[in-house]
């Protein structure tokens, strides 16, 4: 009976709250705010494509269209309403005469034929003249002088030259077209036949001309000649010599003829 007693009066042992275990629920939420997220960024960034394929967010962006070239078009050229053609004649050559010799006629003795009955008649000798030369019309000075502190500041020491004017009796540049030779030698080289023209150097004046004589400056004494020259190659001045020297400021030989 005590045991029956014992388990009659016993107690219920409590009963433990079993543990709930921990709800997926809020993963699957934060999941489904991350596609929403997603979705709707994916949305944002197709529309931004589409509206604007050539967007910097675009992965495949197209081919940029090559504007075709510009097409020449053709414009007729035409003449002013008040155009009026205009005749330009060529210039005229000046007839420069040749120099002359004088004829002067010489002093020959004659006499008169007379008739006698005892002699033949005597037959005079017929008077003669002789052609003198009155001289070349241009005679000729020069001058040693500095080509780059006088004329030509770009020149160096590297030749020698000829230059100089051509005057007339009124000391007026005569016209271009006469010829200038220079010959000669220096330092033993033969200079050959240099030419030029009157009037192709301006720099020396209206008449002016220039020859380089392709040698270093070197001293001589006579050893370069010029000569003027007219038109169909008729001397106007005498052979002249000329004297050079060494010194680079004295490089330039300045001739001035002019004429008698």
């Amino acid at each position: 009976m005590d045991k029956f007693d014992e388990f009659l009066n016993e107690k219920p042992a409590p009963q433990s709250t079993p543990k709930k275990a921990p709800s997926k629920d809020n993963l699957w939420n934060l999941l489904t705010i991350l596609m929403l997220l997603m979705t709707l960024c994916s949305c944002i960034y197709f529309v931004s494509v589409i509206s604007n394929p050539a967007s910097s967010l675009n992965l495949f962006p197209p081919n940029t269209v090559v504007p075709p070239p510009p097409t020449a078009t053709w414009t007729p050229v035409g003449f002013a309403p008040t155009w009026t053609p205009t005749v330009t004649l060529p210039p005229t050559d000046t007839n420069t005469p040749r120099p002359t010799f004088t004829l002067e006629a010489s002093s020959t003795p004659y006499r008169l034929m007379t008739s006698t009955p005892f002699k033949s008649p005597t037959v005079s000798a017929t008077p003669t003249r002789t052609a003198h030369p009155t001289g070349a019309p241009y005679s000729m000075t020069f001058q040693l002088m500095d080509r780059k502190a006088a004329y030509k500041p770009s020149s160096d020491c590297s030749s020698m030259y000829v230059a100089g004017r051509v005057l007339d009796s009124n000391n007026t540049d005569v016209s271009p077209g006469w010829t200038i030779k220079v010959g000669g030698a220096l330092h033993g080289k033969s200079l050959g036949q240099l030419i030029t023209l009157v009037g192709l150097d301006k720099v020396y004046g209206p008449s002016g001309f220039e020859i380089p004589l392709g040698v270093a400056p070197v001293a001589s004494t006579g050893t370069v000649t010029i000569q003027l020259f007219g038109l169909a190659d008729a001397p106007l001045s005498d052979v002249y010599k000329l004297n050079t020297s060494a010194d680079c400021k004295q490089d330039l030989v300045f001739v001035l003829f002019k004429q008698k």
